[in-house]
């Protein structure tokens, strides 16, 4: 099966750090991606589910964290999803005096025909890390009845936010 190798770059007005945290702490990426089972302390490895319309529709994938430079790069092995790996750069701007540039790499084995429903669940996943950043982290509870009916990566409805980039 072909790989697809999926680049997305946004800019979030927040400092990389912040940017860092949604990224790696298990309560925030329930706020925007899934929620996050860590295997045990001492491993880097986890599960995360995807959320989906109901508890029997949840999807899981394992993963293991090959790289990870604090605030800079984080690398995902996943058992189903690919290879994940999220890069920040501090750029000057911003709502704190300085912004980041958030590269989003996702190399998966995928038909091409799927690519671009991949790439538009990815951007809308970002769609809603940004949203978590300002204070909006997504009620997966009520998810059909928010405004903008994304469900990103994992999640059941095919409608896409593209980003402004």
């Amino acid at each position: 099966m072909p790989v697809a190798d999926l680049i997305l770059q946004r800019t979030i007005d927040l400092p990389p750090i912040i940017v860092w945290d949604a990224l790696i702490d298990p309560d925030l990426l329930a706020g925007w991606l899934g929620e996050l089972r860590i295997f045990s302390t001492d491993s880097p490895r986890f599960h995360i589910l995807w959320p989906g319309a109901g508890a029997d529709a949840r999807q899981s994938t394992a993963g293991t964290v090959v790289v990870f430079e604090h605030a800079r790069r984080l690398r995902i092995e996943t058992d189903n999803r690919g290879i994940i790996e999220c890069t920040l750069l501090s750029t000057p701007g911003g709502l704190r005096g300085s912004s980041t540039e958030l590269t989003l790499r996702v190399d998966v084995e995928i038909e091409p025909a799927f690519a671009t429903k991949v790439r538009d669940e990815w951007q809308t996943s970002l769609d809603r890390l940004e949203r978590l950043l300002h204070g909006h982290p997504v009620d997966w509870t009520n998810l059909d009845d928010q405004s903008d009916g994304t469900t990103g990566v994992g999640g059941t409805s095919g409608r896409s936010v593209n980003s402004p980039r």
